[in-house]
This record gives C-alpha cells, sequence and structure tokens, in this order.
C-alpha cells in the first residue's frame, strides 16, 4: 500500500496562506475535524470554494466534495460532475469523473451498484479505509 497523504490549502480572512498536509492515514473523521479547523480560521462558513482551497489536484477536490456535499445519498458520475462544477467553477469531463469515481471505488472510499445502464455510487458507510489525498508521486502526474 502507498503511503497516503492530505493537503488541505486555504486563504483567512487576512488573505493569509495556510497548509494542512496529513501525512498517512486518512479517515472521513479527521478530514471532518480538519474541516472544522479550517473554517475556524479562515472565519468564513464551510463549503465555500474561495475560503478553501483543496489541493489543485482535481482527483482531491472530487473526492472532498463527494465526502462534503454527496455523502447522504446516492449519486451518478453526473451528479459528482456537475456538484465538482459547481463547487469549484470549473469544467470538468465526465470520462475523468468516471475515472476517478472507479478509481475511489478501488480503494474503498465508494460503493459502486447498477441500476440497469446507470451506475450508482454511495459513500461507504462506517470506518472509512484511508483516503487518498494525494496520489503517489508517481501517479500524480496522470491527473
Amino acid at each position: 500500500m502507498h503511503p497516503q497523504k492530505l493537503k488541505i490549502e486555504f486563504y483567512d480572512t487576512d488573505g493569509v496562506h495556510h497548509s494542512i498536509t496529513i501525512d498517512g492515514p486518512v479517515s472521513r473523521e479527521k478530514v471532518a475535524k480538519i474541516l472544522d479547523l479550517v473554517e475556524m480560521i479562515s472565519g468564513t462558513p464551510l463549503p465555500s470554494h474561495e475560503a478553501l482551497r483543496v489541493s489543485s489536484k482535481k482527483l482531491d477536490r472530487l473526492t472532498s466534495t463527494i465526502l462534503t456535499r454527496l455523502n447522504t445519498k446516492p449519486f451518478t458520475s453526473s451528479d459528482a460532475k456537475n456538484t465538482f462544477e459547481a463547487t469549484f467553477s470549473e469544467k470538468i469531463p465526465l470520462s475523468t469523473v468516471s475515472t476517478y469515481l472507479s478509481r475511489l471505488v478501488d480503494r474503498g472510499l465508494l460503493q459502486k451498484q447498477s441500476y440497469g445502464e446507470r451506475l450508482r455510487y454511495t459513500v461507504t458507510p462506517g470506518p472509512q479505509p484511508p483516503l487518498p489525498g494525494h496520489l503517489p508521486s508517481s501517479q500524480a502526474s496522470q491527473s
């Protein structure tokens, strides 16, 4: 298993840049605590993409979007694409979203169900496996 890393960067209301990195297993609970800290330091309620910059890697930002906005109900790759684009004001191809969702299923963060010709995803319930904050450097250039 590759080491896991999660990096969160944001600016507070004074324009100060903050960066928090976890190097090791990352759980949903750890992410929630860090997001609470980010909200407290930044002075801006979350989710707010102006105050919170979760990595420049699209996989990291998609993962964050799923954990914070799509974690309560089943969703499709189109739902994830639309939510990502609304959150970050940035386009992402549906094929890229589908690839990233497959990676998250492989890593145990998501579960996939088939409904006819449509796939639906849900966040894996219970204790989470380590969250891939950043891909290992050998895969990071593929993002």
